[in-house]
């Protein structure tokens, strides 16, 4: 893996976060594989810094479920099965529905321009990347006033151990018009202050996802 070391203005206080942040993208685009081994004394050279950065920045990354330690072996990029994508987006769908209802009674003007003009830019989207990064930019927006911090972690975090897959596989699986369908129906509904319908469009459109991603997971464990 090659990384770009930018040591202008780094400290020991934000080097973990730098670290965590180059390995994460490393990890979403496919640079560095399920399975691939992370090898403290290989990554703490690459930064020029200590083991001790490097520990914490993997730590973070286990906690958003994209390394998994092994007793004696070290750090691993974490795998990801069928089943274990279908019990993160049901539990997405479960706090992200949430966190809409909560949200959408003091979304602003300013937030539904905002979410219309990142539906725009989805339907301009020519890479996986793209396409995920835009999709969570939006569904971040129409959450953000939910008034609950760790929510929002919380789903970021679940979005986190998922964006690699959706990356590779949903734009090339997944049907993005009814996708954008759904987004348009979601937020003309939030405008209305149509809670219940906001979220049954939620569910559905997180859903079909749901069942692109599984389907493509399950072609590659057979």
């Amino acid at each position: 893996m090659a990384v770009e070391v930018k040591k202008k203005g780094r400290t020991y206080q934000n080097l973990p976060a730098i670290i965590a942040g180059e390995l994460r993208e490393a990890i979403l685009d496919g640079e560095l594989e399920s399975g691939a081994q992370l090898k403290q004394e290989e990554i703490s050279r690459r930064f020029d810094s200590s083991l001790i950065p490097v520990r914490e920045a993997l730590r973070n990354l286990e906690t958003e479920g994209l390394v998994t330690f092994y007793p004696n072996k070290g750090a691993f990029v974490s795998g990801m099965s069928s089943e274990r994508a279908r019990e993160i987006f049901e539990t997405r769908i479960l706090i992200e529905k949430g966190a809409l209802a909560m949200s959408i009674p003091r979304l602003t003007k300013t937030d539904y321009k905002a979410a219309g003009r990142l539906i725009e830019q989805l339907d301009r989207a020519k890479t996986g990347k793209e396409l995920s990064q835009l999709n969570m930019a939006l569904h971040t927006i129409l959450y953000r006033r939910c008034g609950n911090t760790f929510l929002l972690e919380l789903i970021e975090n679940l979005h986190h151990q998922v964006e690699r897959y959706m990356r590779r596989y949903l734009i090339e699986h997944l049907n993005n018009d009814l996708s954008q369908e759904f987004h348009r129906r979601i937020l003309s509904a939030a405008e209305e202050k149509k809670i219940d319908e906001a979220c049954f469009d939620l569910e559905q459109h997180m859903r079909m996802a749901m069942v692109s991603l599984i389907e493509a997971l399950k072609r590659e464990e057979n």
